[in-house]
């Protein structure tokens, strides 16, 4: 039953990045979404880095944190970035033809 708990959790973080960052792009607000998926690497980045060297933070928690809640976020991001690029070109090439 725990797997499904934790599936659970990486599959929202997985849509609630996509569905953020793809509003974001469609929206023309390419800045914000550069930010987010920034943040998303630096915080990524720093779990990582604490995992293996004494940081201040449980390696395994960081780990843990990295892998099945920022990871999924950052993937999810990244589809969802790229979906909304692919619908603002098509509107702009949409609207520009009318």
């Amino acid at each position: 039953m725990g797997g499904v708990f934790v599936l659970g959790a990486m599959l929202t973080a997985a849509c609630v990045s996509f569905v953020l960052l793809l509003r974001l792009m469609r929206g023309g607000q390419d800045g914000w979404a550069l930010t987010v998926m920034a943040v998303l690497g630096g915080v990524f980045t720093v779990l990582l880095y604490a995992s293996g060297r004494p940081f201040g933070i449980d390696p395994v928690f960081a780990m843990s944190v990295a892998l099945l809640g920022v990871l999924p976020a950052f993937l999810g991001g990244g589809a969802g970035t790229f979906l909304g690029w692919l619908l603002r070109r098509r509107d702009d090439v949409r609207f520009r033809g009318k």
